[in-house]
């Protein structure tokens, strides 16, 4: 029989949780809870001291043997008896159903091994259902293509185990399966439409690397009129996960999920217009989701009112039009592209990634002071990653009047390109200072395809008077002569900077760091640098 000390050590947990929170209950009530293991090991007994227990306020009291001053008062010769052991599943099943339903789904299953009773009870009233390779075979079973047909079997068979519970909370399958396990996962998820699952995750992509978005006739086409049926209603989903599968939003009778509050899609393909068929009628959602997905703009005719985080990688979009009034939070990997957010003047955070050009001399500073601050000029917290070209064809750009009138925390990941000994494209970056009126700490994170080092500070450049600036990091910032004089042109700008802290170090993950260089970078930093308007502001690591 399979141990189950470890699931009988939650159990506990769970229960002296409940005692605690039991109605009546106060701090003078004392328990104990003993586990007594007999035999080989191989069977677990828990039990409860009858003297020690106290449940509500007379609602459920085991049985306390007579006292000894009982006895002897009573002028009878009552032989001393040992105490009776209550075994935990004497407990009332409501307690019983509170316990499992705060075990995870691999320790309840193995509670239900113990006894019919247990069994029972687990058949009943297990409220999460999770389906994964850690829950349905042993540690180190790595053979994907071995276990596909074997893991759908088991689950099958865990189901058909199951009673029927009123409504499940949770529903999750993780497993690299594809479109010939159709009738198995068509059976799931009809299993979840008829038990009114609350949080749906269907995840197939175990096996699919990276941002590869897969093969289209490997995908398991996923048909969202099962919970539309006469007598099912997708009213009861509040989020739902779908990955690696083909969308499917056309079939007849779908009436779109009234309450849902979580969409997240990951290399789905769409059949047909996922935006108007579906997305459109899900007034409720506050997340959204969409990464290594095919479609190339999106675009809604109807708001999404309660709308507060929006997360977009690797989609390949041409256009983003979308009128979310409490929008808060962006989160976007894509080609420069026009974003339509005018109406989202609540967003507080946002994280861009541009992808490369594909011109030459071409980079993305000109969309990042141009367009970002039209579609998101109140953002508090800003964070751009994208390449930077550095030539002297590039000294100059388009400039604006639009500003980021609430930027308060500004960070670029800058992987640079070019020549090192171009001051006029290095300084191009102090333009941010003016589209930031109110800019508080600045970050700049540099990564180099090459290394100049040249000593030199010029002074040619007319300084912009910024008031607010007062914390300024350059990581990788010693290795370029035109970024040692970007560092001086910040501090001639910021007239109340409390500190600079120049580091040698490139901090961009996944890079290598040289020693030599950032030595080196780290010596020629404070030689350049030992100005009297550095003094006492400067730190370089």
């Amino acid at each position: 029989m399979l141990l189950c000390t470890d699931a009988c050590g939650q159990a506990m947990k769970s229960l002296h949780f409940l005692v605690a929170s039991a109605p009546g209950h106060c701090c003078s009530t004392s328990y104990a809870i003993k586990l007594e293991v007999s035999g080989s090991g191989n069977q677990v007994l828990p039990s409860l001291t009858s003297q020690a227990l106290r449940f509500g306020q007379g609602q459920w009291r085991p049985r306390v043997p007579p006292s000894t001053t009982d006895i002897v008062s009573s002028n009878k010769s009552v032989p001393m008896t040992k105490p009776e052991a209550l075994q935990l599943h004497h407990l009332p099943d409501d307690v019983l159903h509170r316990i499992l339903s705060r075990l995870t789904f691999r320790e309840s299953s193995r509670m239900g091994l113990l006894s019919r009773k247990w069994q029972k009870l687990w058949r009943s009233c297990c409220p999460k259902l999770i389906f994964t390779r850690a829950t349905m075979f042993k540690p180190g079973n790595k053979t994907i293509r071995r276990t596909r047909t074997n893991f759908a079997r088991r689950v099958n068979s865990l189901l058909r185990q199951l009673c029927a519970p009123p409504t499940l909370n949770k529903f999750v399958v993780k497993f690299g399966l594809r479109r010939k396990h159709t009738c198995h996962v068509n059976r799931w998820v009809g299993f979840c439409s008829k038990l009114r699952a609350r949080h749906i995750t269907f995840d197939f992509t175990p096996g699919v690397k990276g941002i590869f978005r897969g093969l289209a006739d490997e995908k398991y086409i996923f048909h969202l009129h099962v919970f539309s049926v006469p007598d099912r209603s997708p009213a009861h989903i509040k989020s739902l996960h779908l990955s690696y599968v083909w969308l499917n939003t056309a079939t007849t009778g779908f009436t779109g999920f009234a309450n849902l509050k979580k969409l997240t899609l990951h290399k789905v393909s769409f059949l047909n217009d996922f935006q108007h068929l579906m997305l459109s009628e899900c007034t409720a959602l506050e997340w959204l989701s969409i990464s290594c997905s095919s479609f190339t703009e999106l675009t809604l005719c109807k708001p999404l009112r309660r709308l507060r985080y929006l997360s977009l990688h690797y989609c390949y979009m041409e256009k983003v039009e979308l009128e979310a009034p409490n929008l808060t939070s962006v989160d976007l990997t894509n080609r420069p592209i026009p974003l339509a957010l005018s109406e989202s003047l609540k967003v507080m955070e946002a994280n861009i990634k541009l992808l490369h050009k594909s011109v030459l001399y071409g980079d993305n500073l000109d969309y990042i002071c141009t367009e970002l601050p039209a579609a998101l000029p109140h953002v508090q917290k800003l964070s751009i990653t994208s390449t930077l070209c550095i030539y002297d064809e590039l000294q100059s750009f388009a400039k604006t009047s639009v500003r980021f009138i609430n930027l308060r925390h500004l960070s670029l990941y800058l992987p640079l390109y070019g020549d090192g000994r171009s001051v006029g494209g290095i300084l191009r970056l102090a333009y941010l200072l003016e589209l930031a009126p109110v800019l508080e700490e600045l970050e700049l994170h540099f990564r180099f395809s090459d290394f100049v080092i040249r000593q030199a500070i010029r002074v040619d450049m007319l300084p912009y008077r910024h008031d607010k600036l007062k914390r300024v990091v350059m990581s990788g910032a010693c290795h370029w002569q035109g970024l040692i004089e970007l560092a001086h042109h910040i501090r001639r700008c910021a007239s109340r900077l409390d500190f600079m802290i120049m580091d040698p170090m490139v901090r961009i993950k996944g890079l290598p760091t040289v020693d030599w260089l950032e030595e080196r970078g780290r010596r020629i930093a404070k030689e350049l640098l030992k100005r009297q308007e550095f003094q006492g502001v400067l730190t370089v690591l």
